[in-house]
């Protein structure tokens, strides 16, 4: 750590405002309440000050390189008293020859404003409050430090826990939309090529995007129209679609692929599980500067339900805790017939 003299643009200004205080005390008591002479109360005051300016800087290295971790208290008071003994030994001797520098020889004439016993008292308790000074530098700097390494620890967890979330969606984009295209392959290999072609361009969009960046709601449901395409190839009018949203909500930003996976499980869960038509909802809508998006679907209640690990919308919901710090963003409503995901996406400034 560099010494808080240096490291701080206004250390140096600081220290000598204090250190000028520190004289004109002196003075100001020497001169008006023991009556001296202002001239000798300012000999006095100044030089068993100017050692102090000198002295006071050099105390952080003593401090700096007296650690209590190391030392102990026992230690940190022993090392402490002989610094102190030393430092406050050339303070008052560099005192003595700065008053007879001043006046050329020893100024019988003039009082000393403090009596010496004094001088080494009252040196030795600046030297205290001036050791606990820097300690609490120390402690500051080493606050900041830890809270800049902290907030640095996060955002590479945050980082890695995102990437560990996109190494498990990517393969469940794949293994559904490949499993679509599997299914054509022989009985329509026409429409399979061209599922093959746009599942292409879904994978690049899907496999070139940052899961901790943000990109326009217009963006990601020109993704999932495409997504839903190559499943409406499969599917037919088994699969039917209804967006609800405007210009304005479709500027708002939300989070990469964020949407994708509710998708995936209305077809998973909804349309490939029934023989009767199922419609997914999306509406969007803005609330109190709130981006909300609701998506439904029907299912059929009697059908046996394929088994999955959930890997689609607990991904959602750690992504939403990672990046927005809530836990309250996805609600999830099942009645009879209808399974309705809720969304909340607060816009970031």
């Amino acid at each position: 750590m560099r010494h808080p003299l240096i490291r701080n643009q206004y250390g140096i200004v600081i220290y000598l405002g204090v250190w000028t205080f520190f004289v004109l005390l002196l003075f100001f008591i020497g001169w008006y309440f023991d009556q001296k002479e202002w001239y000798s109360s300012l000999i006095n005051s100044f030089s068993f000050s100017l050692p102090l300016f000198v002295l006071g800087a050099c105390i952080w290295y003593v401090v700096r390189y007296i650690s209590i971790n190391e030392s102990g208290i026992v230690g940190l008071i022993l090392h402490h008293l002989t610094a102190g003994t030393i430092v406050v030994g050339v303070w008052v001797s560099a005192a003595y020859q700065i008053r007879i520098g001043l006046f050329g020889e020893d100024p019988q004439g003039i009082n000393y404003l403090i009596p010496l016993h004094w001088q080494v008292f009252l040196a030795f308790c600046i030297y205290d409050y001036i050791i606990l000074v820097y300690y609490l530098i120390i402690y500051y700097g080493n606050f900041q430090d830890k809270i800049v390494q902290e907030s640095e620890l996060k955002n590479v967890v945050k980082e890695a826990e995102l990437n560990a979330l996109k190494s498990q969606i990517n393969p469940h984009f794949l293994f559904n939309s490949l499993n679509s295209v599997s299914s054509l392959t022989m009985s329509r290999p026409e429409q399979s090529r061209e599922m093959v072609v746009k599942l292409s361009t879904f994978l690049r969009y899907s496999l070139g995007q940052d899961l901790k960046e943000l990109n326009s709601l217009s963006n990601e449901l020109n993704n999932i129209r495409l997504y839903l395409d190559i499943e409406k190839v499969r599917f037919g009018e088994r699969l039917l679609l209804d967006f609800k949203s405007s210009a304005e909500c479709e500027r708002l930003k939300i989070p990469n692929l964020i949407l994708q996976p509710i998708y995936e499980n209305a077809i998973k869960y909804g349309v490939h599980e029934s023989i009767e038509p199922v419609t997914i909802h999306t509406n969007c809508e803005i609330v109190d500067d709130v981006l909300r998006i609701t998506i439904g679907n029907n299912f059929d209640p009697e059908s046996i339900p394929p088994r999955g690990n959930g890997i689609g919308l607990r991904n959602i919901q750690e992504r939403l805790s990672l990046i927005y710090g809530r836990t309250d963003l996805l609600k999830i409503i099942k009645t009879e017939k209808q399974f309705t995901v809720n969304l909340e996406f607060p816009q970031l400034q």
